[in-house]
C-alpha cells in the first residue's frame, strides 16, 4: 500500500519551486507558503549546466530551457583600464552533453512558477512559528492562520524563519552546534539589473546567438562590473562591491530582493566602465528602474539541516557566494534529492521521515560542502580585489595549466542527481558521471511482491 506524506513548502524561490514540480510528479501532496503578498522575480543573470539539466530533461522542460537561454562559452575578464587580464573557459557541450546555458532569473522563475497550479501556492502567509505534534507538524502564519503537515521545508531564504524556529528550539535542548548559532558572513553589496530589449546597432553585442559574459575590475578599488547578454536583446549586468569587515549593524536582514534600497547606489557609480565598452551609467538608463534591486550577500554552510520532520533547503541551509546562479543550482539539486527521500519514505511515523531527512542531508552535504568550497574560488577569480586575490587571480589566468582546470570540472560535473522516480535521462558527453542512488520504494513494492 502506497503511503504519502503532506508536505508544507515554505518559500517560493527557485528551490521551493522546483521541489513542488518534482513531488507533484511523485504524486506527493504539497501546498507553498511564501511570505511575499505578490512575487516579482529580480536579480540578474544565472548560468546553468551539466549538474541539473539531466532533471529538467526528465520533466520534459529542457526545450523550453533553451529557448529562454544563450549557451556560454568563455568568461573574458579586464582590468580598471579595460586590458584584458585573461578567459576561463565555459565550453562544456562536447565534453559533458549539455551547454552552459545563460538566462535571465526572472526568465526561469517564471518557467517554474507556470508548472505549479496556483490553488497549491499560498501568498501573504509569513511564518512565523512551527511545533511538532502527534499528528505532524503544525506552522502559525502572520494572520493567524495554521496549517498542520507530515513534513515541513523550509525554502525561505539566507534568514529563513524555518530555520530560526528550528534552531531556536534545539539550542534551548542543547542539541545545535556551535557553529550554528554564528552569523552569516557577509562579503558583498551587490547591484543588480536586467536591462530591456536593445538596439542591436547600438549594442551589437546582443545579437550574436551565444552569450557574452565579461567582467571590469574597476581600477583601485572593490568593485567589479559583470555582464550577460541573454535572449531578447537584453544584458543582465551585476555590479558588486567587496567589503572588508562587516558588523551587526551593517546586515541586510531582508533575504528578499528588491529595488528599493537602489536609487542612490545607481546614481552613485554611473561612471564607472562596464563591459562591451559601456558605462553603468549607460546600463542603468536602459534598464527599467522598479527591476533594479541591491543585495548584500553572505555566505555560511550550516551543519544542522533537519530534525524530526523539518528540513532545509537552498540558502536556508548554504548560502554562497554570488557566481552567477550557482546558489540556486545547488538549491535544486537539494530540491532532487529531497524529493527522492520523500518519496521513498515507508510510514508516516516520526522515525520513517526523520531517517528519510537525514539520508537528504548525508547524500547532499558533501556535494554542497564542494560547491560551496568551488564558489568561494571563483567568486575570487571573478572579482576578488584584495592583494592575494588579485595574486591568485594572476596565478588562475597565467600560469595554471587548462588541463588542470578541466579536471576541475569534469569532477564538478561529474555530480549531476535526477530524480529517481522518473525515467533517467540518458547519459551525455564523454566524462563518467556518477551513479545516481537509486529508488528505495521500488525495493519496497519488490520485496511485497
Amino acid at each position: 500500500m502506497e503511503c504519502h506524506p503532506k508536505v508544507m513548502i515554505v518559500g517560493a524561490g527557485i528551490g521551493g519551486l522546483l521541489l513542488a514540480i518534482l513531488l507533484q510528479r511523485a504524486g506527493i501532496d504539497y501546498e507553498i507558503f511564501e511570505r511575499a503578498a505578490q512575487v516579482k522575480p529580480l536579480g540578474s543573470a544565472m548560468v546553468t549546466g551539466p549538474n541539473i539539466l539531466p532533471v529538467f530533461e526528465q520533466l520534459g522542460l529542457l526545450e523550453q530551457v533553451e529557448k529562454i537561454s544563450k549557451p556560454l562559452k568563455c568568461l573574458n575578464i579586464y582590468n580598471g583600464s579595460l586590458e584584458k587580464l585573461g578567459t576561463v573557459e565555459a565550453n562544456t557541450k562536447e565534453r559533458m552533453g549539455y551547454h552552459s546555458m545563460v538566462f535571465a532569473r526572472k526568465n526561469f522563475y517564471s518557467l517554474l512558477w507556470s508548472q505549479v497550479p496556483p490553488h497549491k501556492i499560498h501568498m501573504g502567509k509569513k511564518v512565523l512559528s512551527m511545533q511538532e505534534t502527534d499528528e505532524g507538524v503544525k506552522i502559525r502564519c502572520s494572520d493567524n492562520t495554521t496549517y498542520l503537515g507530515d513534513i515541513l521545508v523550509g525554502a525561505d531564504g539566507a534568514y529563513s524563519g524555518v530555520r530560526q524556529s528550528l534552531y531556536k528550539q534545539l539550542s534551548a535542548a542543547k542539541l545545535l552546534p556551535k557553529q550554528d548559532e554564528e552569523e552569516l558572513s557577509m562579503r558583498y553589496i551587490c547591484l543588480v539589473g536586467t536591462t530591456d530589449s536593445l538596439d542591436t546597432e547600438k549594442f551589437p553585442q546582443v545579437s550574436d546567438d551565444f552569450s557574452h559574459f565579461e567582467i571590469v575590475l574597476a581600477k583601485d578599488s572593490s568593485e567589479s562590473i559583470a555582464c550577460f547578454t541573454v535572449p531578447d536583446n537584453k544584458i543582465c549586468w551585476l555590479y558588486t562591491v567587496q567589503l572588508s569587515a562587516s558588523g551587526p549593524n551593517e546586515r541586510f536582514r531582508n533575504s528578499e530582493w528588491g529595488p528599493e534600497a537602489a536609487a542612490i547606489m545607481c546614481d552613485s557609480v554611473r561612471d564607472f566602465k562596464a563591459p562591451f565598452g559601456l558605462t553603468m551609467g549607460e546600463l542603468i538608463d536602459v534598464t527599467s528602474k522598479d527591476t533594479i534591486s541591491k543585495v548584500m550577500l553572505e555566505e555560511k554552510l550550516f551543519e544542522t539541516w533537519c530534525h524530526k520532520r523539518t528540513v532545509l533547503l537552498g540558502d536556508a541551509c548554504h548560502k554562497m557566494l554570488p557566481s552567477a546562479g550557482q546558489g540556486a543550482i545547488n538549491a535544486m539539486q537539494d530540491a532532487t534529492i529531497l524529493a527522492n527521500c520523500i518519496n521513498d519514505i515507508k510510514t508516516l511515523t516520526v522515525e520513517s521521515i526523520s531517517a528519510a531527512l537525514k539520508d537528504y542531508q548525508e547524500q547532499r552535504y558533501q556535494h554542497a560542502k564542494h560547491q560551496f568550497e568551488t564558489s568561494r574560488r571563483f567568486a575570487v577569480v571573478m572579482g576578488g580585489q584584495t592583494w592575494t586575490e588579485t595574486l591568485i587571480r594572476k596565478l588562475v589566468l597565467s600560469y595554471v595549466p587548462k588541463s588542470l582546470n578541466q579536471r576541475r570540472q569534469d569532477k564538478t560535473c561529474a555530480y549531476r542527481p535526477q530524480a529517481n522516480f522518473l525515467k533517467q535521462a540518458t547519459p551525455k558527453g564523454v566524462i563518467p558521471v556518477l551513479p545516481q542512488v537509486p529508488s528505495k520504494r521500488y525495493s519496497y513494492t519488490a520485496n511485497a511482491v
